[in-house]
This record gives structure tokens, sequence and C-alpha cells, in this order.
């Protein structure tokens, strides 16, 4: 199975939240332009954070649709409701930026700061042996 950062400890729960984000907007019959949520039932990009209550995720999604796109937007709403934004480009940012998040929490977890002792002791090991030549 393919690291996707499934059982890692995130202190804000990020993972569950871009994951309930992508659900609330899954496929077209969920999404919509111009309005936060529709009467009956649809979100934007911003109305699934606040639905989800992932808005601290938006610095995320911001990077994630400057990277897809080649385009600074300000704000979420401006690209979900540009004319040439689509449902499936919509997709693309939000599976971007989890994969972004994935890689923020790997990272962290390859931290010395995480790494246990043992794990910091054999590295110390091996890079002193590979100093020595024998």
């Amino acid at each position: 199975m393919p690291f996707d950062g499934t059982g890692l400890a995130v202190s804000d729960n990020r993972f569950n939240k871009i994951d309930d984000v992508i659900g609330l907007i899954a496929t077209p019959e969920k999404w919509c332009k111009g309005m936060a949520k529709t009467p009956d039932g649809r979100f934007c990009i911003r109305g699934a954070l606040i639905a989800a209550n992932a808005v601290n995720l938006r610095p995320v999604i911001l990077e994630a649709i400057h990277e897809v796109t080649g385009r600074n937007y300000r704000r979420i709403e401006a690209f979900n409701d540009d004319v040439d934004t689509t449902h499936r480009m919509v997709l693309r940012v939000l599976a971007h930026a989890r994969h972004d998040l994935i890689g923020q929490q790997a990272a962290i977890y390859r931290s010395p700061r995480v790494l246990n002792w043992r794990v910091r002791l054999q590295e110390w090991v091996r890079s002193f042996a590979a100093e020595k030549p024998v």
C-alpha cells in the first residue's frame, strides 16, 4: 500500500477535514458557483470548508489552486466562480491540497525532533561508520 498519510497523527484533523470537504462536493451535482450553499444542498469550495469546519485549510487550498492552475487567486471564491473553473478542476485542486498535506505531515514525521532516540542513534552510528573506511 503506498504511503498516503493514513495512520499519522494530525493534531487538527486536517486529513479528515479535507476528505469531508471533498465528500461535500464530490460530484458535479453537489458543487455550485456563486453561492456558499444552495437551498438544495450544493456547496462551493468555501461553503464546503465552512460546513466541514475546515476554514483552517484555506491557505493550503489557495496554494494548491496556484500550483494546479498557475494563477494566483486571493480568494477561493474567485477560483470557484471563475468562468473557466470546472468541477473536475475543483477536484484536482482538492486532491492536490490533500497530497500537499500528506507531504507536510511526512516531512514532520521524518523530522529529527520526531524520530525516537533509537532511530537517531542508528542514524548517527551509520553516518559515523560511513566516514571511516573499514
